[in-house]
């Protein structure tokens, strides 16, 4: 019994190097390209540097886990009273 050979490769053959596109040389003429990535990284920048607010200086301890714990509590009972309605 002969073994089976694939018929594709996994991978895609790469393309020849001549095809490949060349990177350009910016010159100072030319403005830089402004985009929502961009904006969303000088927004970041701030958090990335550390000059960004702590989470304590903003709600105290126990207002944080109260919300969680409260919107927890509140899920799982919606999820047992739903359960114990669709009984």
């Amino acid at each position: 019994m002969p073994v089976l050979q694939p018929r594709h490769s996994i991978l895609p053959d790469p393309p020849p190097a001549d095809d490949a596109p060349v990177p350009r040389l910016v010159s100072g003429e030319e403005d830089p390209v402004f985009s929502p990535v961009h904006a969303l990284q000088q927004e970041l920048l701030p958090l990335a540097q550390g000059s960004a607010q702590t989470a304590d200086a903003l709600y105290p301890l126990w207002l944080r886990v109260a919300i969680i714990g409260g919107s927890s509590a509140f899920a799982w009972a919606l999820i047992i009273w739903g359960m114990l309605r669709l009984h």
